[in-house]
């Protein structure tokens, strides 16, 4: 994960403004609990628990109609030489690995690329993010692009 994050941050993908920096860890601790989102017949479900200083990790279930159809963990880590959180998932039916960089570029706005690697010398941004503004604390909204294109709008509520 060290090498990754130096490769991401050393590569440039994502230039941080010269704006006062905001602090990551804190503003990714507006995700702690357990948040719900229902559209047409499916149920999103997050939980994010904190992981030692400064991560994350979270779980995420998706069904259709009462039936399981996607499970993941995740895990995010706060990679200071970049001023991002780095993040991995693990789907529970496949061996597929998916990595994200994920920060905030404003109190209540975050936002998350998925990145692919394909071997240390080639890493790339991915056609798929998301971007979440917080409404308030237990309310947020998440957009998800594909190739820069809006394809769904989720709210999410807190529930816990």
């Amino acid at each position: 994960m060290f090498i990754v994050s130096m490769l991401l941050c050393a590569n440039g993908i994502h230039a941080q403004t010269e704006q006062t920096e905001l602090n990551q860890v804190e503003l990714h601790k507006q995700y702690l609990g357990t948040w719900k989102s229902e559209y047409k017949d499916t149920t999103v479900v997050f939980v994010f628990t904190p992981y030692g200083k400064g991560s994350l990790q979270s779980s995420c279930k998706i069904s259709t109609k009462n039936k399981i159809i996607f499970q993941c963990r995740q895990v995010w880590a706060y990679d200071q030489n970049c001023n991002k959180m780095l993040g991995m998932q693990f789907e529970k039916t496949t061996p597929n690995i998916t990595t994200y960089l994920c920060w905030f570029t404003s109190k209540n706005e975050n936002e998350t690329v998925q990145i692919v690697i394909r071997d240390p010398e080639h890493i790339e941004k991915a056609k798929e993010q998301w971007k979440e503004v917080f409404k308030s604390r237990d309310l947020f909204i998440q957009s998800h692009m594909i190739n820069n294109k809006t394809v769904s709008v989720r709210t999410f509520m807190r529930v816990k």
